[in-house]
Parts: structure tokens; sequence; C-alpha cells
């Protein structure tokens, strides 16, 4: 039994001196091979919806989710079945959180043998991780795509260079049919997010700020509006000071100088 679980903590990158909290959901009971026990342990608590709205979600990269502010967290959950969008305190401002996953060299044989195991269960209710491999396809097109999930906390490369993983999910991923199902609360709020029109908007803008900064030789947007900000600030000075020598001539002026002569002002 001691055994058995080491295997799986070492399978799932728990440490030891990790707390009990990470360890919950490693019950050994009732499983009929080691397969079987990892399986369950990724899917804990894992619940289907009823089918309540669109179950076709489309929607784009990470890095164009990024675009319309969605941004990608670590989930304090191991279990694949378990995916959060949470709005932001801005209304254009979201959070989508992940269950965190280890890319090293065991990953790709590891993710094709609970593949095939899903498979073999002839359950569609069951195929979190052929779900969940669908969903990072969909995410992840390009190594920026792993950049900006690896920097977030999502995944762990120890596999090699970003391409490798972008590689590993899109080849692992093609052909695979998830539950239309699963994550579908999740991927409803994402593709509402991003075809909403402030949103579009917001990241149109967000884009040509980009563009103006790489044409400008500006390294951040922050330091762009910087720079605006400088370039208004002078324009109106320019202003200022022209009005101050070449102001025309007015009424007041003349009732100025006349007040000026006969009352010695």
């Amino acid at each position: 039994m001691e055994a058995e679980k080491r295997w799986l903590k070492s399978i799932l990158h728990i440490e030891n001196n990790q707390s009990s909290k990470d360890e919950q959901y490693l019950e050994l009971k009732d499983a009929d091979h080691l397969l079987h026990l990892l399986h369950r342990t990724l899917s804990e608590n894992a619940e289907i919806p009823r089918k309540d709205g669109i179950s076709q979600c489309t929607f784009r990269n990470v890095n164009e989710l990024m675009d319309v502010g969605i941004h990608f967290t670590p989930s304090e959950t191991m279990s694949l079945a378990h995916i959060k969008y949470l709005q932001g305190w801005l209304w254009f401002t979201a959070d989508v959180e992940l269950p965190p996953i280890t890319v090293d060299d065991s990953t790709k044989p590891l993710l094709l043998n609970l593949i095939a195991y899903e498979t073999c269960t002839r359950d569609a209710s069951k195929a979190w991780v052929t779900s969940y491999i669908c969903l990072l396809d969909s995410l992840i097109d390009h190594p920026e795509d792993v950049k900006v999930v690896r920097k977030a906390g999502v995944l762990e490369n120890s596999l090699g260079s970003d391409n490798e993983v972008a590689k590993l999910f899109n080849e692992i991923g093609t052909d695979l049919v998830p539950n239309s199902l699963a994550y579908l609360d999740a991927k409803s709020k994402i593709q509402k997010h991003y075809k909403s029109w402030s949103n579009t908007l917001i990241s149109q803008l967000k884009s040509d700020c980009d563009e103006l900064c790489k044409f400008l030789d500006v390294k951040s947007p922050w330091a762009f509006l910087a720079l605006l900000g400088a370039l208004i600030a002078l324009g109106l000075s320019v202003i200022q000071t022209y009005y101050s020598v070449w102001s025309p001539k007015s009424d007041c002026d003349e009732l100025c100088k006349f007040l000026k002569i006969n009352h010695h002002l």
C-alpha cells in the first residue's frame, strides 16, 4: 500500500514534506490497478453538469484571451475536473483557474495510457483526461501560449523548450473527442467574455497601443502612456506660451490700456 502511494505521489509531483491537503485525494481503496488509481485521483469529485444552454464553445488561444483581459491562475486542486471562470474587479478582466500540470519525459506516455483507459471504459462522463487535453490543445497553439501559462504557474516545463510542450499537446490532442459537457460553465463564460464588444474594443485599443510602442521603440504600454502624458503636457505648455506672447488683441486689452493711461494703473 505504501509503495503504491509513493508511486502516485511521484507521478503527481507531490513532495513528502507537503501538507496533507495535497494528499487528500490519495485514496488507495477499491482501486483495480495503478492506472485506475491515478485516473480516479485526477478526476476526484467530478460532476457532469446538465445540458443547460450551449454545449459547443469555441474560443481562441491563451494569448488572444489575454488580449481581452482573461488571465490564468493555478487552481488549488489537482483534479482535472475543476476549471473555474472568475470575474475580475473590472468588467473586462477575468481569471480562469486551471489544474496545474508538470510536463516532463513521462508526461506523453502517461497521458496516452490514461486516454486509452478512458476509451476502454466507454463512459464519456469519465473522460476527464481527454477533455482536459482537448482544452489545453485549444488554448495552446504556439510556444508563446506555453510561456504565458508557465509564468502563471499553471504549467511546469521540465521537458525542454516551450515549443516542445506546445507540440506535445497539439499531437496528443489530434482526433480526440472530449465530453461536450465537460467544463461547460467555464467555457460558456469564456466565450461570452471573448465575444463581448466592449472587451473586443479594449483588445483593439491595446493592440494599437502595442503597435505604436513598437513603432516608437517603447518597451511597454506604461512607458508609452508616460511618454504620451509628457507630450500632452509639452503641447499645453507651448499653447500657453504662444497665447501669452502673441495673444490676439481684444476689447479687454483696449480697456486695460485706457485705465492705465487715465488712472495711472
